[in-house]
């Protein structure tokens, strides 16, 4: 029968001792690794299971589009991507309190008929690009701010992302 307490008292032990640091070695770094990655699926988890958004970034530009003008501005915030919900919620309740929030979707409807799509898109990333005139220097009142807004030609922006869902989210208007 072996006994532990003389395994360690002489050479005997040096093989166990580095049996069990080998296995330490071995087993800590695959135990961190999985915290790691469990870790990260949880962070991960809401751009899987998220549902809110169109096969294909049209179909979520009318998607929006048709929360706006139905008046649910929470449905239509959830079409944005994740770290935009909430700025975005924020604004459209703005819109609807200053009652403008049709005619915001009138625009965005009117914007998306000389949408031309960009030369930057790939599979992942689809990039709309439309020019709008601003024919005299103005200002708009928004969240208590005065904003100037000169007159010229602009060129502005859509640009959705697509999800590990499937479905693809406005990145930014």
């Amino acid at each position: 029968m072996l006994n532990w307490k003389n395994v360690f008292k002489g050479w005997a032990g040096v093989p166990v001792l580095i049996l069990v640091v080998l296995a330490g070695v071995w087993f800590f770094p695959s135990y961190k690794s999985w915290q790691y990655q469990r870790a990260y699926d949880k962070v991960e988890e809401p751009y899987y299971t998220d549902t809110y958004g169109g096969t294909t970034p049209e179909e979520t530009y009318d998607l929006f589009i048709d929360a706006l003008k139905a008046g649910d501005v929470e449905l239509a915030s959830r079409y944005f991507v994740l770290y935009k919900q909430d700025d975005w919620l924020g604004t459209l309740q703005e819109y609807e309190k200053e009652g403008i929030l049709l005619s915001f979707a009138e625009e965005l409807e009117n914007t998306k008929k000389i949408w031309k799509k960009s030369e930057k898109s790939d599979e992942e990333t689809v990039s709309f690009t439309y020019k709008v005139l601003i024919e005299e220097e103005g200002t708009a009142t928004f969240q208590g701010q005065e904003i100037n807004i000169p007159a010229g030609n602009y060129t502005n922006e859509t640009v959705f992302t697509k999800y590990p869902s499937g479905v693809w989210k406005i990145e930014g208007l």
